[in-house]
């Protein structure tokens, strides 16, 4: 008997793939940004560990704000660098300069490529994300990842942010998919798993912590785990 080692998908035909924290390293893409704004306008003025932390206390009021609906995103991408403190420089050129090195110096994570070129060989891939569109897209070609999904769905161009489950809805509209038979896949419980809760779909959590408990139908800790849960070997050949 010859067995016939291939795989074949099974379950989910879509994959509605969040991007940073789940594909891109975000931390990493965020920190090297985060270098090359403080060596252009800040070194000398205020030291890098200072000048991480100001913009992160910053950064992560106006990002609750923002979910809160309190704010809209052109507001906080100037208004966490004027809260840097006096600078001769406008925070709106220090904010343009801090999206132009996010799209360049994006990082993905390393099992983030190979995992997504397989689960493209046996399910298709739409990617769905909130974020600056100008930044977000500028990622996707920097990375060369753009090609493996066949949609790409920008939160700010839709209208609908997470966890708004329209903004799944709309993917999935998109992708002519039925909501049983898609995942949606990401690395934050809040704005990835509340919104494919609302949306009715079953949600994965990437938890490449392996910290912190939460409720999704499947739990990998990358993007990899995720290929054997979606393949199963081929029946055997006689």
């Amino acid at each position: 008997m010859v067995h016939d080692q291939t795989r074949v998908r099974t379950g989910y035909e879509v994959l509605l793939v969040d991007l940073d924290g789940t594909v891109v390293d975000y931390d990493r893409t965020e920190d090297a940004a985060l270098r090359d704004v403080h060596g252009a306008y800040f070194e000398g003025r205020l030291p890098l560990g200072e000048f991480r932390r100001a913009f992160h206390r910053a950064n992560d009021e106006l990002w609750a704000a923002y979910r809160r609906r309190e704010i809209d995103l052109d507001r906080l991408r100037v208004e966490r660098f004027a809260r840097l403190g006096a600078h001769p420089t406008p925070p709106g050129r220090l904010a343009a300069l801090f999206e132009r090195r996010l799209g360049h110096r994006v990082t993905l994570f390393a099992d983030a490529l190979p995992a997504l070129r397989a689960l493209a060989q046996v399910t298709r891939l739409v990617l769905v994300t909130d974020g600056i569109a100008a930044v977000q897209h500028a990622k996707l070609r920097r990375s060369r990842i753009r090609a493996l999904f066949e949609h790409v769905v920008v939160s700010t161009e839709v209208g609908h942010r997470k966890p708004d489950p329209r903004l799944l809805r709309y993917a999935l509209a998109l992708a002519g998919a039925e909501p049983r038979r898609a995942l949606v896949v990401g690395d934050s419980q809040v704005s990835d798993g509340e919104g494919a809760r609302r949306a009715g779909l079953d949600f994965c959590w990437v938890n490449r912590g392996g910290a912190g408990r939460g409720e999704a139908r499947h739990v990998v800790p990358d993007l990899l785990a995720l290929v054997p849960l979606l393949t199963r070997p081929a029946v055997p050949v006689p």
